[in-house]
């Protein structure tokens, strides 16, 4: 099971995140940015996006995840909604279901700029993964 939760922050935004595995962390950092992004309204599988990245461990694979999916919601205004994800702690390869961002039907949220390192954190615990991650808005 996955779960994220927005933290309050003076000045960004940031997210909590949990996954009994690092694939359902993965998704629940993914859910977690995008909820930030935008702040209603159904969205669609029109669209699926494939995502293959590699890293040189966990930590460093979060945050490139969450780099390219801003990058393709910034470019492309891909709005991805379901992911099939596998992964282990240096690969991710994903499949991404969404359309793309219709300001008639999608409320925007808060622009993000970056996902950045401060306070940045991946770990592995007793009962799966969980991460911390901080938005500059």
């Amino acid at each position: 099971m996955h779960s994220f939760e927005l933290l309050e922050h003076t000045a960004d935004a940031a997210i909590r995140a949990r996954g009994d595995t690092l694939a359902e962390l993965l998704v629940a950092c993914a859910e977690g940015m995008l909820s930030i992004l935008v702040e209603g309204g159904e969205t669609g599988e029109e669209i699926a996006a494939e995502v293959a990245l590699g890293a040189d461990d966990a930590e460093e694979l979060v945050h490139a995840w969450l780099r390219e999916l801003l990058f393709r919601f910034s470019a492309e205004g891909f709005l991805a909604r379901r992911f099939e994800v596998e992964a282990d702690a240096t690969h991710v390869r994903a499949l991404c279901h969404g359309e793309r961002f219709d300001p008639g039907r999608h409320h925007g949220g808060t622009e993000i700029k970056a996902v950045t390192y401060h306070g940045f954190k991946v770990e592995r615990t007793p009962d799966g993964w969980a991460a911390e991650v901080l938005f500059d808005v």
